[in-house]
């Protein structure tokens, strides 16, 4: 009996501290710009408030605050790709996502032969798979507003062991609207929690 209330109990703390959290961001703060306001200053006065009125706020950045990866693919590389295919070995990298190629398609990549839309998807998609330094990851934040709270949006390029080197991409009304932005680019795995 003991140890189902306790139970119960330690439920309910849970969520009253969750809600406790939800809370605190409608109490009013005259310090602190309202959303409108926030929204229409421009990206780097956006970014000094943060810097200035969010201690450690890179921290939030990474654990619950990763929303996931893009990456962008430059045409001008996809068309180095095409020009010097025995150098980069499209053939192969096509095969690797499509393993029911046959060989003499290959044969025919090779020497240069026009590649169909799964094919060229399949290149692009070998590309961004190969290029670990290429992805960009998302990660973000909510913090208080007047009334109410904000999503910060931040994209960052890996730089190793140091973890990511993120800059503010955008501030959105709420998390939903920044995974629909990220969810836009041409190549992107979100991890939705």
């Amino acid at each position: 009996m003991k140890r189902r209330f306790r139970s119960k109990l330690l439920v309910i703390r849970r969520y009253l501290a969750i809600v406790w959290t939800q809370i605190n961001y409608y109490i009013y703060d005259p310090r602190k710009p309202s959303k409108a306001e926030f929204l229409k200053l421009p990206l780097d006065d956006q970014m000094a408030w943060i810097e200035a009125n969010i201690p450690e706020y890179e921290a939030q950045l990474y654990g619950d605050g990763y929303l996931g990866c893009s990456y962008d693919l430059e045409e001008d590389r996809l068309d180095e790709y095409l020009e010097y295919r025995d150098d980069y070995g499209v053939s192969g990298l096509i095969e690797e996502q499509l393993p029911r190629l046959s060989e003499e398609r290959a044969f025919d990549i090779d020497d240069g032969a026009e590649l169909t839309s799964e094919e060229l998807e399949a290149l692009r998609t070998a590309m961004a798979e190969n290029d670990f330094d290429g992805w960009d990851t998302h990660s973000g934040f909510y913090f208080k507003a007047r009334f109410g709270a904000l999503y910060a949006l931040f994209a960052g390029q890996d730089i190793g062991q140091g973890g990511s080197e993120f800059e503010l991409e955008r501030v959105f009304a709420n998390k939903k609207l920044a995974l629909q932005h990220v969810s836009e680019r041409p190549m992107v795995a979100l991890e939705i929690k």
